[in-house]
């Protein structure tokens, strides 16, 4: 809405906005809202198409409310121009909003025109791209008179978010997937489904939350609406559209040997299939693709359908495929899958060879269900452990353990790769002391691997490297590749980018199977990790911010999110707090359930949060040794200095950097010193000085405590510069700003106010961040940190009492301090200062809400 109130009345070129997109995507929603602000300032002038009366053809009206004003005055078309009539040479204050603008008669349209290009008033028309729009209407954007603005479906993610908040977010994560699949991101059609599903009582409840059954909701208008779509197909088109429902996106070559093409044009045509240009990669020519236009029409199709013409037509599909010579891997998955539904013998082999390579395209669903298979029709130790990592991979540790434990039952003992896969779901549901005990049973190469792994988990760093170290040297190991990436990892932990770097960039490649491991998606995330602690925010973001909407396009659950949380790490480190606290929150529609991956998540919504003033929830959970330990610890500090717990914020910092230094995280000791500095705390950072870090990225994270405590300008400018040169802008914010203050107390105003401008141009990007080091800046008596500190809890509206409570100060000292702060930023009540500080500087058109 932000973007949509900007370019509507603050654009010199434009006279406003022309609001498009398909039916049932919120346009008409968006407008209302934007208006209820606009209504403040603006009179508003709504237009309408309507019937008056049965015997008279379609008219315009317009209903005028007028601001301050509670009744609404109707006009006939013709007067408009007369109620719109200017006040005087400039555009008056007016906003003109015309809703389902395609369906305007072409007088009516004209006029509208006519208003555009006299610059009349503001005009905010909303358009439905599914119809055919009157040539006025189009030359409002053609002649570049109104911004075009385009309003899509939800994405996958953000349509699985809005399901869960329609049922109260208690929805379980299966129910919102497959309700973001039913709508397709239509908001409109999500909640008829929603509601459907609820007057059918549909929901059922379980311990993760409300199911969903598999059949499509429908409410009576959407039934009727599906069945009049292809009721009247003759059977060749309905053959042809069944087809493509089972076997969608469809290479339109391989369609048009199976369909003639008048009945594909005839398809086309009644709106039921359209065709895209589509890229494997992107090195390649793009290749047309047939899709349905409607994915409700779709599902209703498939659960319908017969279960002998259903498996025809997959034959269909099985023999087209086998016969191209130039199938891609998702093509051969497909193949197997095929079968298995027409009940094909898949021998135990291909389906374990299938498994393998749909987890290696991150399709987890795909990989559960050849390995399903797998077990079904061969129970053994082999084929138990691979479904139960399957099992595991999407988070169902309590149907992995059934698994696991008929395999042992069957086996009659305990089998290596079964207790490896034990051990695996213990670590990753924070029962350590479980996967210990198995672990200690394992030898070999898988011993070592999983002694490294236990340790990295549990936070020590140094451990890892003596376990995974021997196997990095030996490519031909079966666990190599999962090795490097938990050396890696550690590296970035021990503060050497520069060698995880070189490691990942030295990976031998290996042909088969076995070159994907269970952590073989975390191998770009780490690679990401190690690009953004050597300085390199932009490209970091870049690679995330690609591979998450590659996941989220393709559905594939778990890896949109586990790609979402390391783009909103990386965002917190570019100075982009509201982005970063839209990918970490999670919700129903978009979490899986391993431990340390949801405590992350809320420990980076904290800091999110942070960075605009807000303290943290008061039920964060307590710190346990593990691989988030300093992240866990920097939250928890925010969280007691934005509640005035100045000392216990110093008391978790100083034990997480102790820590990170007897267990090898003296890249976390770097960052735990600058967090330590941001709040002020700098002085608690010298024994930490001498810590030895790779790159100048992490270098400057250490000196900017150094510099500050020293009062060293010139280490402070050139730390400031290295954080711009990293894309770090929030940081770089905060160096510039305490650089102004060293320059004022050493009475240098002019290099103090060059600095000042450096850190308000930063924080202008930041999307109103509002730390300790960027209050006031334009403040010629620099504040001190306790009226710094002072100032983040008025606004909160904290009063002078529970302000003394929080610093154990008394209500008299609160009240100087008050004081002295009226005086330096020229205030006089606490209202001005709560409005003085710059909660929302810098905020962007496309801020998420926090």
């Amino acid at each position: 809405m932000t973007r949509l109130l900007r370019l509507l009345t603050r654009s010199d070129r434009h006279t406003g906005v022309l609001l498009a997109g398909p039916s049932g995507v919120g346009k008409t929603r968006l407008a209302n809202d934007a208006l209820v602000v606009l209504a403040n300032s603006y009179r508003v002038v709504r237009v309408m198409v309507t019937w008056p009366d049965e015997d008279m053809p379609q008219s315009s009206m317009a209903k005028i409310t007028r601001t301050g004003r509670t009744d609404v005055v109707s006009v006939p078309a013709h007067e408009l121009l007369q109620a719109l009539r200017p006040t005087g040479n400039s555009r008056q204050d007016t906003v003109l909003f015309v809703d389902d603008a395609h369906l305007l008669e072409p007088a009516m349209a004209s006029l509208i025109l006519d208003l555009a290009r006299q610059q009349a008033a503001y005009l905010l028309l909303i358009v439905n791209t599914d119809a055919p729009l009157p040539a006025a209407i189009t030359a409002l954007w053609k002649d570049d008179l109104l911004h075009r603005m385009e309003l899509g479906p939800l994405d996958e993610v953000s349509t699985r978010r809005l399901a869960a908040s329609l049922v109260g977010d208690g929805l379980a994560r299966s129910a919102a997937t497959y309700l973001a699949q039913l709508s397709d991101g239509n908001p409109l059609l999500l909640r008829e489904l929603v509601r459907a599903a609820a007057q059918q009582g549909l929901f059922a409840p379980s311990p993760g939350g409300w199911t969903l059954p598999d059949q499509v909701p429908l409410s009576v208008p959407l039934s009727e609406l599906i069945t009049r779509k292809i009721r009247d197909l003759e059977p060749e088109a309905r053959d042809a559209l069944e087809l493509v429902v089972l076997a969608e996106p469809v290479p339109l070559d391989l369609l048009e040997r199976l369909v003639p093409a008048p009945t594909l044009l005839h398809l086309e045509n009644q709106d039921l299939l359209h065709v895209e240009a589509s890229r494997v990669h992107a090195s390649e020519p793009p290749k047309a693709i047939v899709r349905l236009s409607h994915q409700l029409v779709g599902h209703v199709i498939r659960q319908t359908m017969p279960v002998l013409r259903c498996r025809a037509h997959l034959r269909v599909w099985i023999a087209a495929y086998s016969d191209r010579t130039e199938g891609s891997d998702a093509e051969t998955l497909r193949i197997t899958n095929w079968r298995l539904e027409v009940g094909d013998s898949v021998s135990t082999e291909e389906l374990l060879h299938a498994a393998h390579r749909a987890a290696a395209a991150n399709d987890l669903a795909m990989a559960l269900r050849f390995t399903a298979a797998a077990w079904h029709q061969q129970p053994s130790s082999r084929t138990a452990a691979a479904h139960a990592l399957a099992l595991i991979s999407l988070a169902d540790f309590d149907a992995a353990t059934t698994v696991l434990d008929a395999a042992e039952t069957a086996c009659a003992e305990q089998c290596p790769e079964l207790q490896a896969a034990r051990a695996r779901g213990f670590l990753l549901q924070g029962r350590f002391d479980r996967a210990e005990d198995i672990i200690a049973g394992l030898t070999g190469s898988q011993g070592r691997l999983f002694h490294g792994m236990a340790s990295y988990f549990q936070g020590n760093f140094n451990r890892t490297l003596q376990f995974c170290g021997p196997l990095i040297d030996n490519p031909a190991d079966e666990h190599y590749l999962e090795a490097v990436i938990f050396q890696m990892a550690a590296l970035l932990h021990a503060g050497h980018p520069a060698d995880a770097l070189a490691l990942y960039e030295g990976i031998v490649p290996r042909d088969g199977i076995d070159a994907h491991p269970f952590h073989a998606d975390c191998l770009e995330l780490v690679h990401a990790a190690t690009l953004a602690a050597l300085g390199r925010l932009k490209e970091a973001a870049a690679l995330l911010a690609h591979a998450y909407d590659r996941a989220v396009a393709d559905r594939h659950l778990r890896i949109d999110a586990q790609y979402g949380l390391a783009l909103s790490a990386v965002l917190l480190e570019h100075g982009r707090p509201r982005q970063a606290c839209e990918l970490s929150t999670f919700h129903p529609g978009y979490q899986v359930g391993w431990e340390q991956w949801h405590t992350k998540a809320q420990l980076l919504t904290t800091l999110a949060n942070a960075s605009v003033g807000r303290p943290g929830k008061a039920d964060l959970p307590q710190p346990v040794d593990s691989s988030i330990n300093a992240c866990h610890h920097i939250a928890l500090a925010w969280t007691a200095f934005l509640s005035g717990e100045r000392n216990h914020a110093a008391a978790l910092l100083t034990r997480a950097a102790d820590t990170g230094q007897e267990r090898g995280g003296h890249g976390d000791v770097a960052v735990i010193c600058h967090e330590m500095a941001r709040l002020g705390l700098a002085d608690h950072t010298q024994p930490y000085w001498d810590t030895i870090v790779q790159g100048p990225y992490l270098q400057a994270r250490l000196d900017y405590a150094k510099s500050i405590v020293n009062a060293d300008i010139r280490l402070l400018r050139r730390t400031a510069e290295t954080f711009v040169q990293a894309g770090a802008e929030l940081f770089a914010a905060e160096a510039y700003a305490e650089l102004s203050r060293l320059h004022r107390r050493s009475n240098q105003d002019r290099a103090a106010t060059a600095a000042s401008h450096h850190a308000q141009s930063l924080a202008s990007r930041c999307e109103g961040a509002t730390t300790p080091a960027l209050l006031l800046l334009e403040s010629l008596a620099p504040l001190s940190l306790r009226e710094r500190e002072m100032m983040l809890l008025v606004a909160q509206g904290l009063s002078d009492r529970e302000i003394a409570e929080r610093l154990t100060l008394s209500v008299r000292t609160v009240g100087n301090h008050l004081y002295r702060i009226y005086r330096k930023i020229g205030v006089t009540s606490r209202r001005e200062l709560q409005r003085a500080v710059p909660t929302n500087r810098g905020s962007s058109a496309s801020d998420g809400p926090i």
